[in-house]
């Protein structure tokens, strides 16, 4: 699904009124209604309280008033922060409307703040219409009170288009945000509410139609996408009945050291997990008998080794075996000794796809002009810290601004790049980036990682195009950490349990 930003939407809605000449307030009426619809489920003779703001998204506000009034049995007030003429000229309509209806309004006055505030406190659901996707400018004065006071309440919060005082674009909080149970967004996601702080603000986030051509949207260009299920569905490898275990692939997994042998553990595991057809770990030999004790299906290799991790005579075996895989991991507990290098390099010569982690990525800042001009398809799974490397940047740069970063690194050096973040980031070649929505805390776990890129690779080994095999590597895993989640928590979620849910992940898929 494409994400919008809020000027691409504010374009679309300028398309839909004057070329296509649907009124402004008939789209009003639209975006009242989809938030009528979705009270109506749950809050159906409650006490609604609109607090409305200037512009349209006060005056979506009053007329989900007017409708509340007219065809449900909920007790509605309205709150107004805004004074009138603030309104957009069909919110003011609105506005009239609602005095008409005799609908109990509250205006705020220099003197009434006190009592206005306390209204806040005294409904079972409060609806956030202050502010829309277009904000700019920091929350002060008596909206940062009224936002205070609607995070400190315990009622349930609904958010128009987006939690008010959060950035459409950048999903930064302007100095403060309301605190959303829910996100009702109309016609397609702004991409500030995939980024982060914004995604702990939205709570359930709801995209809902409001009766602008679809055309509009398609026709609008973008580089930013959501991942769906339904895509991911459409990406998933098929399985002739016809077929023996080459025809789905070699993968070769390269790491492990004396003391980090579960990494490329996971790693082999789960390339073996999503349907690949054979896996052998490539590991020092020191660690052989712990690699065949753990791994009952992948085949392994003992490399030549020196106190446990790869000697720089691995590179030789390497150059032996390379020639008899279709793609490569490599870097889960390898270590970060200068012997491996060349290891990197040999890869990254060789016409062999593949995906590269962990330590291995520290060696990458050495090897960026081999990088740049490698024809075969590379990803790279950094976490934050392993960009700012990559990056010569700090932490907290990365963190602020993770698009640029990423689509950056991607289109400078040719690779395919996935940022490990709360909501994880893969930007392609072309400068186009994929957000995934899902996961959870339970992946902020050793060995997640290691498993993610296993899950990569062996989607790899099965003819996929790799940003396909990317995008579908990262939505299995978090989607597999959401299924184990409900069953073994956040907290006792393991990288290892994550595997062993990619198969409910998919069948999941295949049932939809």
């Amino acid at each position: 699904m494409k994400l919008l930003s809020p000027h691409q939407m504010q374009e679309i809605d300028r398309r839909a009124i004057e070329e296509n000449k649907i009124p402004g307030i008939l789209l009003m009426e639209h975006a009242a209604y989809q938030i009528f619809s979705y009270l109506l489920e749950e809050d159906e003779g409650k006490q609604i309280m609109i607090i409305c703001g200037p512009g349209n998204n006060g005056g979506d506000g009053l007329a989900l008033a007017r409708q509340l009034t007219l065809w449900s049995k909920c007790e509605v007030k309205v709150l107004m922060a805004a004074r009138p003429e603030k309104l957009t000229s069909d919110g003011y309509v609105y506005y009239d409307i609602c005095n008409q209806l005799q609908i109990d309004m509250m205006q705020l006055e220099e003197d009434n703040k006190e009592e206005f505030l306390n209204q806040i406190d005294h409904a079972d659901v409060i609806v956030d219409a202050l502010f829309g996707t277009g904000l700019k400018r920091p929350i002060v004065g008596i909206y940062e009170e009224i936002i205070t006071r609607i995070n400190q309440c315990s009622n349930k919060v609904v958010s128009i288009d987006i939690p008010s005082g959060v950035d459409g674009l950048t999903g930064k909080v302007q100095g403060i945000a309301v605190k959303a149970d829910s996100t009702i967004t109309f016609m397609a996601p702004k991409l500030g509410l995939y980024l982060y702080p914004a995604i702990s603000y939205i709570g359930e986030l709801r995209v809902v139609d409001i009766g602008i051509p679809k055309r509009l949207i398609e026709e609008t260009k973008v580089t930013t996408y959501s991942i769906g299920r339904e895509e991911m569905k459409a990406l998933l490898p098929e399985r002739p009945i016809r077929s023996n275990k080459g025809a789905f692939g070699k993968v070769l997994t390269i790491g492990g050291k004396l003391g980090m042998a579960g990494a490329i553990t996971l790693t082999s595991k789960a390339a073996y997990q999503v349907g690949c057809g054979t896996v052998t770990a490539m590991v020092p030999k020191g660690i052989m008998e712990i690699i065949q004790n753990k791994l009952t299906e992948v085949m392994a290799i003992g490399a030549p080794d020196k106190e446990g991790h790869f000697s720089k005579m691995a590179t030789s075996t390497l150059k032996e075996i390379l020639h008899l895989y279709d793609v490569v991991a490599v870097g889960p507990g390898m270590g970060r000794e200068k012997d491996h290098l060349d290891l990197i390099v040999e890869i990254l010569v060789s016409d062999k796809p593949c995906v590269i982690d962990a330590d291995a990525l520290y060696f990458i800042p050495e090897v960026l002009d081999i990088l740049k001009v490698r024809k075969a398809p590379t990803i790279l799974t950094p976490h934050p810290g392993e960009m700012a490397r990559l990056t010569g940047s700090s932490i907290q740069e990365i963190l602020d601004n993770p698009l640029e970063y990423t689509i950056n690194f991607a289109v400078k050096f040719n690779v395919i790049t996935i940022l490990k973040l709360e909501k994880t980031i893969i930007a392609d070649t072309r400068g186009n980036v994929y957000i995934n929505k899902y996961g959870n805390s339970g992946l902020a776990k050793g060995g997640s990682g290691d498993a993610l890129t296993g899950i990569i690779t062996g989607l790899m080994a099965q003819n996929m195009d790799p940003i396909d095999a990317a995008k579908l590597g990262v939505y299995l895993q978090t989607r597999a950490a959401d299924l184990a989640s409900k069953v073994l928590s956040e907290y006792s979620l393991l990288a290892s349990d994550t595997i062993q849910f990619l198969s409910k992940a998919i069948l999941e898929l295949l049932e939809d």
